[in-house]
This record gives C-alpha cells, structure tokens and sequence, in this order.
C-alpha cells in the first residue's frame, strides 16, 4: 500500500499516528511524508519556560534544527529519504500557504492509497491548514477510492460521537511505548522548553490508547472531523 502522512510540524509525525506508524513500516507498505511547515514559530509565544540558550537563536536558526530533527526522525524509523517531502512553508502562516501547498502536493499524493492527515475543526492554524491542504488536494484529484486516515493531537481537539463507527482505538503496548520515548529524544528543540516536555515525556510514558478516525471519500464534509 502507498501511505502519505501529512505532518503540519517536525515532531508532529511522533504525536500524530506514530505508534501505529510502527507498525506500518513492519508491514513494509511505500510510505510518503510531507512536512509542511519549518516549525520556526516553537519559541515565539513566550508562554512557557525555556532554556537560556533560546534567546540567542534567531528564528531562521530554530527551523534549520527543527528540519534537522525531521531528517533524524526519518533515520530513526529506517523510512527514505526520497520519500521525505519538505515543504518548508513558514510555521504560524496557517491559511497562507494552502493554496500553493494543494499543487505541490498533488503530484506525490496522485495515487495514494491511504491518505494520513490531522482532522477538521483544529485548534492549531498550520494543523487546521494540514487538513485543509489533504482534503483539497484530494477533492481537485477526486481519489474516490482512497483511505483517509485522520488523527487529532490530544491538545488540539477530540473526535466527536457524529463519527463513532469510523473510530478505532490503537493499544500501545509497553515495548512500543518505550520506542516512542526513544524516538522523543531526536526533538531536542522541544526539550529545550520546560513545561511542554514534561508533558510530552509523561503522555508517551502513561497514554496507552490513541484513537484514529478511518474515512472514505464519501465521508468528507459529512463528519466534524473531515
């Protein structure tokens, strides 16, 4: 099967389906990541604690280790690097750049097969811009025959009981739960601000259930989360 994960930020992969991203590379099926965003905005709100070498770093600075840490996570997973697709749109932009991201898209995503990508209704701009980039993208090429794979980011929103039968529960066993804290520690940019890592580090040690929401073409616009 050809898989194509749209992840809105590097690390995003992680939060998004990466336990059962696991499995899929075990099952040995072409997987695509598109990264849309350079994640250079991670330290511009000032609304958590960080370490004292943040201020010195410009914004340029922070994407360049952002997309380093996107790279390395690709190496962590023994994914290729020709499969890798990194847009590098400015992170914050939000609508801004769906649009043009819909026509680079395209071509990669032409004769995917199961389509991954963040849900509808999302509290996060470049996370609701990911969605809005897949869902148009797909509408222009209309791939009726399609999986739509659709997660949420715990922090962002949730998936409501409109679409409960298109709902799975994945368990995350504790071997696997170890290779996701494994795979944590390539974002060092986010260890780098305090509170916001405690809570990565203690949702992938404690959460053992992560819920996905599986679509059809038909589907989209009828639910709240496509």
């Amino acid at each position: 099967m050809k898989i194509i994960i749209f992840e809105p930020h590097p690390d995003d992969l992680l939060f998004g389906p990466g336990p059962i991203l696991l499995d899929w590379i075990q099952e040995d099926h072409e997987i695509h990541i598109i990264t849309i965003t350079d994640g250079r905005a991670c330290y511009r709100s000032g609304e958590d604690s960080y370490s004292e070498d943040v201020t010195s770093m410009t914004e340029d600075d922070v994407a360049e280790m952002r997309i380093n840490e996107a790279k390395k996570a690709i190496n962590f997973l023994g994914l290729s690097h020709q499969n890798h697709h990194l847009l590098k749109f400015h992170d914050a932009d939000g609508q801004k750049y769906v649009p043009d991201a819909i026509e680079k898209v395209k071509p990669i995503i032409k004769d995917v097969e199961r389509l991954v990508f963040p849900s509808d209704n999302n509290k996060h701009v470049d996370h609701q811009a990911t969605h809005d980039i897949a869902v148009g993208a797909d509408q222009d090429l209309k791939l009726m025959n399609a999986e739509y794979f659709v997660y949420f980011i715990a922090t962002y929103g949730q998936f409501k009981e409109d679409s409960k039968d298109k709902q799975i529960e994945y368990t995350v066993s504790e071997e696997k739960a170890e290779k996701l804290q494994e795979w944590l520690k390539i974002y060092e940019s986010q260890r780098k601000i305090k509170y916001t890592w405690k809570m990565y580090v203690r949702y992938l040690k404690n959460i053992r259930i992560w819920t996905y929401g599986i679509y059809k073409y038909n589907d989209i616009g009828n639910y709240y989360n496509i």
